[in-house]
């Protein structure tokens, strides 16, 4: 391994419980935290503000609007809290009410301030800014994954066995359907829209190009028309991530998966894909991120180890943490700090070098 200082500690501070989610906001250095036992906490530049007190039951999924304006928090009690973010302090302007819901599942159109999450047998979009609903998606219930295409034109649902497709023009009916063999756990657009990845539950991992996405209409007349499935992980794939290259860059998108101890690398070459394996951690690894605009990758693990490495090729850090494990990573958008959360209600945020 090549010993190089990338990221140093910049702050660290303890919740009430595991952390299940954490999320920077796009505009400074605003991070959302949430708990195991529903505790909601930001960090302001470093400093903690709690925004909601533990309450014994857990905070599954948060996210920021791409305009930094607003926070939305759901979970275990069936709400979604919408707190605004753009004032000296924030404070909680909606409470959507979706029943005895699990709300594990939400995300904001990157283009408008348009949520979607899981609401019993629908799926709810809801628009922040005109406190209005834009649409409830029939048909989708307890849907396992919930992804916007980076270019805010397309819903991807995954429930049960196939991956619904929606077009902001049109809610009625999904544009296209994604049959698979097995239900979907996970679903990660590439950042350019080229590519719709997604782990399957029978350990495969099926890769749509969007081009080709007009195929699924019927049936395809030769073999590449069909979505690319990749097989061989050793178990579960836990999660996906996709490097996030300028264009300018001119390299394909990489997709990072994890199964087990391993980091499984994929990327499309103009005959087939090519991949590779990172297999420096000792235990599950949890979740990967890359750093943006860089081929930088963070893999997290139980062992409570991060490995900072070169597209996989490469480790060249490794960030210690709880001895209970890791949860949770997220970069902030300029790649400048990494934020982790532990096991054990550990946060942990470091940063670039050049950042400190």
């Amino acid at each position: 391994m090549t010993s190089k200082t990338i990221l140093e500690l910049s702050t660290q501070i303890m919740l009430s419980d595991y952390v299940t989610a954490i999320a920077w906001s796009p505009l400074g250095n605003l991070l959302a935290v949430g708990t195991g036992t529903g505790e909601v906490q930001v960090l302001k530049n470093f400093l903690d503000v709690p925004l909601c007190q533990p309450t014994g039951r857990s905070v599954d999924a948060l996210a920021f609007s791409p305009d930094g304006k607003w926070l939305a928090t759901g979970g275990q009690e069936g709400n979604i809290t919408l707190w605004q973010m753009d004032g000296d302090i924030p404070k909680i302007v909606d409470t959507l009410e979706c029943g005895s819901t699990w709300i594990d599942r939400l995300d904001w159109n990157p283009t408008c301030n348009h949520l979607a999450f899981n609401r019993g047998k629908s799926v709810q979009i809801w628009d922040a800014d005109r406190i209005e609903t834009v649409a409830m998606l029939a048909g989708v219930s307890n849907p396992q994954d919930i992804r916007w295409s980076p270019d805010g034109k397309y819903l991807a649902i995954s429930f049960k066995n196939n991956i619904y497709i929606w077009g902001v023009h049109n809610w009625n009916a999904p544009l296209y359907q994604w049959e698979l063999t097995s239900p979907v756990s996970r679903i990660a657009w590439s950042p350019d829209a080229l590519y719709l990845a997604c782990a399957i539950y029978d350990h495969t991992i099926g890769v749509l190009e969007w081009s080709k996405a007009k195929d699924l209409q019927h049936e395809p007349i030769v073999e590449n028309d069909l979505p690319i499935i990749m097989s061989g992980f050793p178990g579960k794939i836990r999660q996906l991530a996709w490097s996030d290259l300028p264009p300018t860059a001119n390299v394909p998108p990489m997709l990072a998966a994890s199964t087990r101890e391993l980091v499984i690398m994929w990327m499309p070459m103009p005959e087939e894909w090519e991949n590779w394996v990172l297999d420096l951690h000792s235990a599950n690894v949890l979740d990967v991120a890359f750093q943006p605009n860089s081929i930088v990758l963070a893999s997290l693990s139980e062992d409570g180890w991060i490995i900072l490495s070169k597209a996989a090729l490469e480790a060249t850090q490794v960030l210690e943490g709880p001895e209970e494990g890791f949860s949770c990573l997220a970069w902030h958008p300029t790649g400048q700090h990494l934020a982790a959360g532990g096991q054990q209600g550990e946060l942990f945020v470091w940063s670039t070098c050049a950042a400190i």
